[in-house]
């Protein structure tokens, strides 16, 4: 028996100096942004700074959930819909 202890990677085995570099653990992704559990002011902040497909996820998010004015009929300029519920 050898001295060293194998390392066992599908089914190979391998000197540890010799295994392959084992890939890393796919980090978790984030949790994407809900308008409806933020303020008005949060949401606006938001889309102000979020690319356009993040503007209209959440836009439609607002719109199926709780619809408020203060983010649909915001101007698109600060961030809001620029009326898109009409």
């Amino acid at each position: 028996m050898p001295d060293f202890e194998m390392i066992v990677i599908d089914g190979v085995r391998y000197r540890p100096e010799d295994a392959p570099a084992r890939p890393a653990e796919p980090e978790a992704p984030a949790a994407l942004f809900d308008p409806g559990e933020h303020t008005v002011a949060e949401v606006l902040a938001h889309l102000a700074d979020a690319a356009d497909a993040e503007r209209v996820r959440v836009l439609a998010a607002e719109l199926a959930d709780k619809a408020r004015k203060g983010i649909l009929e915001a101007p698109a300029e600060t961030g809001g819909g620029g009326g898109a519920a009409s």
